[in-house]
């Protein structure tokens, strides 16, 4: 069966790229596709698009489309994700270039696109694994909203869909919002009880109500699933990262190998072996490297 793609995008190519200290491209332009650079780490440097100049900003993205100049350096170490894609609709082309070249990632914004470049990365590593259209449609409406997102980032009167991490259906939720946002933190069932003045019990009910789970297993989930990101995109010590999901590094070691079935210095390496590789979603694309070293 011919691998199905989308009718509005293609992607073509991603890389996760690790730049030294210094390191810049020159200017230049594409003249048939379009690249949004995607800021991991790294505060300091300087992004030109067209006309316009932009800090270098960790969390942010940039938007370089077909046709318009564009060039960047980092002053320090950084760490990004790449992508380049074809626009293949007019109304999509027509709209991006009335849209902001520049947006801070919002919310659910940055992990969707780092869950894009993993799943290209699995699918370059096993093509039968994931179709590219599944990503292709994802990584568009994650681009989409984006967009309109750097909307209410220029005028804050313009609603964004973004402007709420989390969702707000029900007046618990505040107490789901707290372990996500604490999770670091050494937190107890007994601790969220006083903080929410609920019964434990009570408390328990409410977290298996919304999350399908217990409040402590939640917790784990939630340090689990921030660990495997800090491994993924970070090149923190992992004693560093089990400090900053509140474990110990035995007790994270542990957790990592029960749930991968690896320690975390395999799973690291499986995807530190990427760092720098073409993953082509379009086979007859060829990328060409413009890194230039200080």
């Amino acid at each position: 069966m011919k691998a199905l793609r989308d009718s509005q995008l293609h992607l073509l190519w991603t890389a996760r790229i690790d730049y030294s200290e210094g390191s810049r491209v020159e200017a230049h332009q594409h003249d048939d596709y379009d690249q949004l650079l995607v800021i991991l780490s790294g505060n300091s440097g300087e992004v030109s698009i067209g006309e316009k100049r932009y800090p270098v900003k960790e969390s942010s993205v940039y938007l370089f489309l077909r046709g318009v100049t564009h060039s960047f350096q980092f002053d320090k170490q950084a760490i990004t994700l790449d992508f380049k894609f074809k626009l293949c609709d007019r109304h999509l082309v027509e709209a991006f270039a009335e849209e902001p070249s520049y947006c801070p990632c919002r919310g659910t914004a940055l992990p969707e696109i780092k869950q894009w470049y993993k799943m290209s990365l699995l699918q370059m590593r096993n093509p039968d694994s994931i179709p590219p259209m599944r990503i292709e449609a994802g990584f568009k409406s994650t681009l989409v909203s984006l967009m309109h997102e750097a909307k209410a980032v220029l005028d804050p009167s313009f609603g964004g869909p973004y402007t709420s991490i989390y969702p707000t259906s029900n007046g618990n939720e505040p107490i789901v919002n707290f372990v996500k946002e604490n999770f670091a933190q050494k937190i107890t069932l007994q601790l969220l009880a006083d903080q929410f003045g609920f019964n434990p019990n009570y408390l328990v009910k409410i977290f298996n109500d919304i999350t399908g789970m217990p409040p402590i297993q939640f917790l784990q989930e939630i340090r689990l699933e921030k660990a495997m990101e800090y491994l993924e995109f970070t090149a923190l010590p992992i004693t560093e990262v089990a400090e900053k999901v509140g474990w110990t590094l035995p007790y994270f070691s542990k957790m990592v190998k029960k749930r991968l079935g690896m320690t975390a210095s395999q799973y690291r390496e499986s995807l530190v072996n990427a760092v720098g590789i073409d993953i082509n979603l379009e086979l007859d694309f060829a990328n060409e490297w413009r890194i230039e070293q200080q």
